[in-house]
């Protein structure tokens, strides 16, 4: 019995490593709506192009939110850059959207949906 338990203690702990490190694609994805990272995104992608700035500030705020949910969740199996750089493209699209700029607007919520892409591969 002993024996059988000094093999099995890292057997499962090993296991329940490789499956946290490998569950990245799994973790990210929402658990509820407000925790829809894409969903904000293409929502505000679509009041970017009719320039609804009221709108586009409080998208900000529920991506915020939803991003800071799934953090804790993923952040064992995808790298801190990947991270990193979403919060990055979340800080340049407050300052574009608080300027009214809409091409950089584009630009930043574009390159969240690829960098939400990136974050299991």
């Amino acid at each position: 019995m002993k024996k059988f338990i000094s093999f099995a203690i890292p057997i499962v702990t090993l296991t329940i490593f490789v499956l946290v490190m490998l569950g990245g694609n799994y973790l990210k994805k929402p658990h509820k709506p407000s925790e829809d990272v894409i969903a904000f995104v293409t929502l505000s992608i679509e009041h970017t192009k009719v320039e609804n700035w009221d709108k586009l500030h409080e998208d900000i705020a529920s991506i915020d939110f939803a991003w800071k949910k799934i953090i804790p969740r993923i952040q064992y199996s995808v790298e801190t850059d990947e991270i990193y750089n979403i919060n990055l493209n979340l800080a340049r699209l407050k300052g574009s959207i608080a300027s009214e700029d809409k091409s950089s607007t584009l630009i930043e919520l574009n390159e969240i949906i690829e960098n939400w892409d990136e974050l299991t591969r």
